[in-house]
């Protein structure tokens, strides 16, 4: 920009040149200037420039950060949003905790809903919202039935709790030396010992650190440590062999000085009818079930609070990237024409997934290199539609046209053994002379057809354990599942008899193994085109 400055009556004016304007005179008349003076001055205008650019692209990239941070629910638990549909099930949540660590009392629950609907995270979250005023006040043992068999799970109960409670003794001012050596002598081998004798010890760890707290401060309700468990896939816990461990847990919630709360995470909608009588006897029967989203209408306004932070959880300047920000997703929600709702209407007749369309949204955010960019890639949504038409190929249509002909054969001749039996069981013996037979039929008619008779006209018979390859990866692409691998069974002795399956499984030999079917053969019939050899064998 120009500059101007008033010397003895004239005017100086910086620009390209230099002139002075005298009073009462339009003459210009020429000031000589070094050379130094200009690139001086040409400097600090760069400078200044190129100082204002990066105060705004830094304000920008602290910005996508931030969003992508609420995408995450990786925020300050103050700043986090949470959906309107699960308001009720956090209150639920947040009742039975402050009862466990404030007032001390023993309480178990367990929710139920499918993956991804939330259950961890609002158990998290109103954890962390309680550890700002009553940190020392409790402690979270996490266990996870896909990671933990029984054994692990007390080597890890008995660890995180004397990992825990060294941190809070650590911090407690109140505790004295006799406490720290009795649980040191009770943590010496906590984990040693049979099921029955590891909860003991646990028992008499959690007293001792309960009793003599209470000696010192001379207050039950504020010395109390109460312990949570939360168990993620709790069903696999419930078999015939695991109803001991959980037998422990809940009879630790009537029996223990201290307050225990458990939390158990699901996806079995019947989980109570797979606990035995001591063990549901034990159990406080209330269950928590995972709301769904109704209608698109919710299914839009939740999305809607997924790409929208929380207003005032930026500082100062940055403030006006985010109102910005919420405006556009507003506006481009509620209006029926726009890109994103119509990428909205996809995801909910389809997937009907918030975690699938916040995979989508991300690259859109993280690809953006300033505003007005992430605005025109949230307008077009070209990176959303082409996740979504990727997720869609990776379905089961797409991965059986996928398949090369002798795995399509296999899975053919599996489908045809599968609808003859009678329990729908088959096994790799049976698909083997099955598939065995296609093929010998199919070459029957290539001599009648061509007066060519050489090999190599002919379709290849596989050996055996050629296609016992196949017969693997068609079990890993999840066309066919092992008994005894699917979910959990119907009643306490179907589960004894799947459990003991899958324990005798590696000395049955692998042609026997039964296995069922995934996909039926009126649905291959459906996506075999009709121009493949096999297609006449996709009906009997």
């Amino acid at each position: 920009m120009d500059s101007a400055a008033i010397v003895d009556d004239a005017i100086v004016i910086e620009d390209n040149e230099d002139f002075v304007v005298e009073e009462n005179s339009i003459k210009l008349l020429p000031i000589k200037r070094s050379a130094d003076d200009g690139l001086n001055h040409a400097h600090v205008s760069v400078k200044k420039s190129k100082s204002t650019y990066n105060d705004v692209e830094s304000g920008f990239r602290l910005f996508r950060k931030h969003l992508m941070r609420h995408l995450n629910h990786s925020l300050q638990a103050e700043q986090t949003r949470i959906f309107k549909y699960l308001t009720d099930t956090k209150e639920e949540i947040s009742r039975v905790l402050k009862q466990s660590i404030i007032q001390k009392e023993s309480h178990s629950i367990i929710m139920v809903g499918p993956r991804n609907s939330y259950k961890s995270f609002l158990i998290d979250h109103e954890l962390r919202l309680l550890s700002k005023n009553y940190k020392n006040q409790f402690i979270t043992v996490k266990l996870n039935g896909f990671i933990h068999s029984e054994n692990a799970a007390i080597n890890g109960i008995a660890a995180q709790l004397q990992t825990q409670l060294e941190e809070l003794q650590g911090t407690e001012q109140t505790l004295a030396e006799p406490v720290l050596k009795e649980q040191d002598a009770i943590n010496t081998d906590i984990s040693s010992g049979s099921l029955t004798e590891v909860f003991e010890k646990i028992l008499r760890l959690l007293d001792s650190a309960a009793t003599k707290t209470n000696n010192v401060n001379k207050s039950n309700n504020d010395t109390k440590i109460t312990v949570l468990f939360v168990f993620d896939e709790i069903d696999t816990f419930a078999g015939p062999v695991r109803q001991t461990l959980l037998y422990n847990l809940f009879d630790m919630v009537e029996h223990a000085r201290v307050p225990v709360c458990i939390f158990g995470n699901t996806t079995k909608l019947n989980i109570l009818e797979y606990l035995e009588k001591r063990v549901k006897s034990r159990f406080s029967q209330r269950i928590v079930y995972m709301p769904q989203l109704k209608d698109l209408d919710e299914f839009a306004n939740t999305v809607a609070e997924l790409l929208s932070p929380l207003p005032a959880s930026l500082e100062n300047d940055n403030e006006q990237y985010l109102s910005q920000w919420n405006n556009l997703i507003s506006e481009l929600v509620k209006d029926e024409k726009s890109n994103l709702f119509n990428q909205i209407r996809l995801n909910y007749d389809t997937f009907k997934s918030l975690a699938t369309f916040k995979n989508s949204i991300i690259p859109l955010i993280g690809s953006g290199q300033n505003f007005e960019d992430l605005k025109l890639s949230m307008l077009s949504c070209k990176l959303i539609e082409g996740y979504h038409l990727n997720q869609l190929q990776n379905g089961l249509t797409s991965t059986i046209r996928s398949l090369s002909d002798l795995e399509l054969a296999v899975l053919i001749a599996a489908a045809r053994v599968s609808l003859k039996s009678k329990d729908e069981m088959i096994n790799f013996n049976l698909t083997y002379v099955e598939y065995k037979e296609m093929i010998k039929s199919i070459n029957a008619k290539v001599p009648t057809s061509s007066n060519l008779t050489t090999n190599r006209h002919l379709i290849k018979l596989w050996e055996k354990d050629d296609v016992k390859n196949v017969w693997e990866t068609l079990q890993g692409f999840t066309f066919i599942t092992e008994k005894g691998a699917i979910g959990i069974r119907e009643s306490a002795i179907a589960a004894f008899y799947a459990s003991n399956y899958q324990f005798h499984g590696s000395t049955i030999p692998f042609d026997l193994r039964l296995y069922q079917m995934q996909v039926t053969l009126k649905e291959l019939r459906t996506v075999v085109p009709r121009s493949s050899m096999y297609y006449t064998w996709t009906q009997l």
